[in-house]
């Protein structure tokens, strides 16, 4: 009979002077959840072992645990037929009772910050009569209603990692439930939502995860109360202002330092003899063109070793992306209308796939400028990918021949480009055609560099605080390389390294941006026909 393994951890601190793991074989059988497993182990293999159920139908959030390092319902997760083994802890940010059962009081002592309750007018006298309201009124707290208080969110959070006065996601989910509701009379909901943190989510949809009800708690929460917030003129932040100037100053989050790629290389670029294998137009963005060129001219190298020819037009702009994490919304229409017919006017030329190099320009195109450009009637007559994306999935790579990388590398998978639906695995295959490089595996993908969501301009020593987390995690699994693909993660770890090197601790290894690495694979000379 095959069996599955369960690494449980096991704690009692009456007797336990320390948490420890203990492994568990159980026979596997279809349909089989976690919550079945440890029920299992309970009845037939040890039955000192704690945890907590209830309905076993993903409504009641009483058995939430972390499941391989992740916040999810041990009765809603199935055990698949390859896996060979999981680990099953408590969920973190929380004090342990015992074994998989914690205190869930920090939890429901930040959803009661937020007035978890219609708060009425007191001033005017009850009817008697029913509060009735509209369907259409109500629309949009209905999925914030589906919370079920499991608490998953609070425990996956990455500021809760590095701050606890956060009030955490589920209070900001239950806070706009409120907001949304015509029968609430809390004028004050948007300024304490404010004031409880809500700019200090770096907007990496690690809550949004590991929510078993799918509640859309970056875009249709932190987003949205953020919107509400610049319209009451509660932001944006004063930090966030100095930002939004810069792009409507210079057309950039960054100012120029050096000569911007899209000035150094030309409109067209075919360094190669013979029919190009396909046509892209290449958006750097805003960093990788004002401040990261060498970015530029790697991804650039990698497309002419590949027989791709390159569009680099340079009257695009910001992608806008600042003014949607902070509330901005508003602003959009001019950015969207510029970049999207510089866009349209190449795709009536044949170009019709869109390539991005930043993470966040790539999140920002595909999930909020498709609502945009309907809102505005500005058709959309291209395709959005990720370069990582497109060289894997629309081109043959070439592979063959790729010079020798001698190194111990982790690869940091960047917050929006898991935002964008890309998977993990995309990056890695890749990092892995090269040969001698040997791969980390991450302890959990997740962890955020503080770089997005504004965190960084408004709240730089929490953004810090994150960064110098992740890059602690590299240290310690002795690698000599950390490779990732946003430039926002490359900038916000290569502050922390120089932070920690002017104390005198030096880290052990470098940051490099995963299309440098593949560049240098290649070789820097064009290929010739």
């Amino acid at each position: 009979m095959k069996e599955v393994k369960l690494i449980i951890f096991r704690y009692d601190p009456v007797k336990d002077d320390r948490p420890h793991y203990e492994t568990y074989s159980i026979p596997r059988r279809d349909g089989l959840t976690v919550l079945d497993a440890l029920n299992y182990i309970k009845e037939n293999i040890d039955s000192s072992i704690s945890f907590r159920q209830g309905c076993r139908s993903a409504i009641c959030g009483s058995c939430a645990v972390r499941i391989d390092k992740r916040g999810c319902l041990a009765c809603k997760t199935m055990i698949g037929e390859d896996t060979q083994e999981i680990t099953v802890d408590p969920l973190n940010h929380y004090k342990v009772i015992r074994d998989l059962v914690v205190d869930l009081e920090p939890f429901y002592e930040r959803m009661k910050q937020v007035q978890p309750y219609l708060v009425r007018n007191n001033t005017v006298a009850m009817t008697g009569k029913e509060m009735l309201i509209k369907p259409e009124d109500l629309a949009e707290a209905k999925n914030l209603r589906d919370c079920i208080l499991c608490g998953s969110c609070f425990s996956d959070c990455n500021t809760l990692d590095v701050d606890n006065t956060f009030c955490g996601p589920a209070a900001l989910v239950k806070a706009l439930r409120f907001i949304s509701d015509p029968r609430d009379n809390n004028e004050g909901r948007l300024a304490q939502a404010v004031e409880l943190g809500l700019y200090k989510c770096p907007v990496d949809q690690e809550c949004e995860f590991a929510c078993p009800k799918e509640i859309n708690i970056r875009r249709g929460t932190i987003e949205r109360l953020r919107y509400l917030a610049v319209q009451k003129e509660l932001a944006p932040l004063p930090e966030h202002k100095k930002l939004i100037n810069s792009v409507l100053d210079t057309g950039g989050i960054v100012p120029v330092k050096a000569k911007p790629a899209t000035e150094t290389f030309p409109e067209y670029i075919k360094e190669f003899d013979g029919e190009p294998q396909a046509e892209v137009l290449l958006f750097l963005g805003c960093i990788i063109n004002r401040r990261k060129q060498n970015v530029a001219a790697a991804i650039i190298n990698i497309f002419q070793k590949n027989r791709i020819a390159v569009h680099l037009p340079g009257k695009v702009t910001c992608c806008g992306s600042p003014f949607m994490r902070i509330g901005q919304r508003d602003s959009m229409r001019p950015f969207v209308e510029k970049n999207f017919s510089i866009f349209n006017d190449y795709a009536a030329r044949g170009i019709t796939n869109v390539v991005t190099s930043c993470s966040g320009c790539n999140s920002t195109f595909r999930h909020d400028f498709p609502k945009l450009a309907r809102e505005f009637d500005i058709p959309m007559n291209f395709r959005i990918y990720d370069v990582g994306e497109y060289i894997s999935k629309k081109i043959v790579l070439k592979v063959e021949g790729l010079k020798k990388t001698n190194i111990r590398a982790m690869y940091h998978y960047p917050c929006h480009i898991r935002a964008s639906g890309l998977a993990e695995d995309i990056y890695i295959d890749l990092i892995q055609r090269i040969p001698g490089v040997e791969l980390v595996k991450v302890p959990k993908s997740g962890y955020c560099c503080g770089g997005g969501g504004g965190v960084r301009a408004a709240f730089p020593e929490l953004a810090d605080r994150l960064a110098v987390r992740r890059i602690e995690i590299a240290k310690e699994s002795g690698i000599d390389t950390l490779i990732t693909n946003c430039p926002f993660c490359v900038l916000s770890f290569e502050r922390v390294l120089g932070m920690k090197e002017e104390m005198g601790e030096k880290m052990g290894f470098m940051v490099i941006d995963f299309y440098e690495m593949f560049s240098e694979a290649y070789g820097s000379s064009p290929e010739q026909g």
